[in-house]
């Protein structure tokens, strides 16, 4: 069975997603669409696709096309994956899921009633380590679980383009970053839901004269903080920051009763540490062998076409991954109004 693939957007991200499908015999890339059709044409002539179009309508109406990766900037994911879903198409949209929690939503809806597949593009899932992390807190080896960070403090990394934009990315640091280490916390924990959350949204670096962007253009957050009160009890501290006077320092920690997870992709020390015991026992662990897995996108791509070949479940699904819209949802709307505020799923 070979997968007949469509690309939506022929930017940046479009290129690892193409070398995902390229790497498959089992998938082939049929169309290409961007809105700069130049755009298009030259990606589907590098890719050996058939078709290019300046509108992703266009692809959706062939009869070849089984699956579409949606790489457009965040604020125009929405339309085309629901699109997609509506048309019978299985759906690999980046991360962010969306732009908006209401967007979010949208897609998940369209994704029940088609029946297809709606995968979101979060290669941290893939990671090692963090398979390994969630082996051990899946088997109780942290005993009832109290607290979890997610932080990310990037040293200089404000990027450009679309990205600092309001109108088209939809938010900055948080949603671009900081979903790594968001959404592979809630991961780790399981997916409890969201209750409250307080937190703080802030443009630091932004308007510098110095960057390399338009700081005319800067309409984002480039750092922000949250206290978010999930279910079962437990306590989530998010944070990320595009730049900050720290070192560059990316972990997730989850502590319980029973032992802890640290986790640091990038180092300093170990990548995984697991810690078990009491307040009097407590010590390293060995986590056994880690899992197979790999934190590159066409890792990630390779597991969306297992799923549509093998029939299964999303990898990825967006019925969960939509906790992190709420989050941010949720820690805009407590800026704004300097409190902490309650978030519930939609519906």
């Amino acid at each position: 069975m070979s997968i007949g693939i469509g690309i939506i957007g022929a930017g940046g991200i479009s290129q690892a997603h193409a070398k995902g499908y390229m790497q498959r015999p089992d998938a082939r890339i049929v169309a290409v669409a961007d809105i700069f059709p130049e755009k298009a044409k030259a990606a589907a002539a590098n890719w050996g696709a058939k078709h290019a179009f300046g509108d992703y309508r266009e692809l959706l109406a062939l009869k070849e096309v089984d699956a579409v990766s949606v790489c457009t900037f965040n604020q125009a994911h929405c339309a085309p994956a629901v699109a997609a879903l509506e048309a019978g198409k299985h759906v690999m949209v980046e991360k962010p899921m969306a732009a908006t929690t209401a967007q979010a939503w949208q897609m998940v809806q369209a994704a029940r009633k088609s029946g297809k597949l709606l995968m979101v593009e979060m290669k941290w899932r893939f990671m090692p380590e963090i398979l390994a992390a969630r082996r051990a807190i899946q088997q109780g080896e942290l005993g009832r679980i109290y607290y979890a960070e997610a932080i990310g403090w990037q040293h200089r990394g404000i990027p450009g383009g679309t990205f600092i934009q309001q109108q088209t990315a939809g938010g900055g640091a948080l949603m671009d970053n900081g979903v790594y280490t968001l959404d592979a916390v809630l991961n780790l924990l399981g997916h409890p839901r969201p209750l409250t959350v307080s937190g703080t949204a802030d443009n630091t670096f932004g308007h510098s004269p110095d960057g390399k962007w338009d700081p005319a253009e800067f309409s984002v957050e480039d750092f922000g903080t949250a206290y978010v009160r999930l279910e079962g009890g437990i306590t989530l501290f998010f944070a990320h920051a595009w730049a900050i006077d720290f070192d560059e320092q990316w972990q997730m920690r989850i502590a319980g009763q029973g032992g802890s997870v640290e986790l640091r992709p990038f180092g300093p020390g170990p990548k995984l540490r697991l810690r078990r015991g009491g307040y009097g026992d407590l010590q390293d662990a060995d986590p056994g062998p880690l899992p197979p897995g790999s934190i590159e996108v066409p890792y990630a791509v390779g597991q969306f076409v297992e799923a549509i070949v093998q029939g299964r479940p999303s990898p990825v699904p967006g019925d969960t991954f939509l906790y992190t819209n709420l989050i941010f949802d949720g820690l805009y709307e407590s800026s704004r109004w300097g409190r902490e505020v309650p978030i519930s799923l939609p519906g």
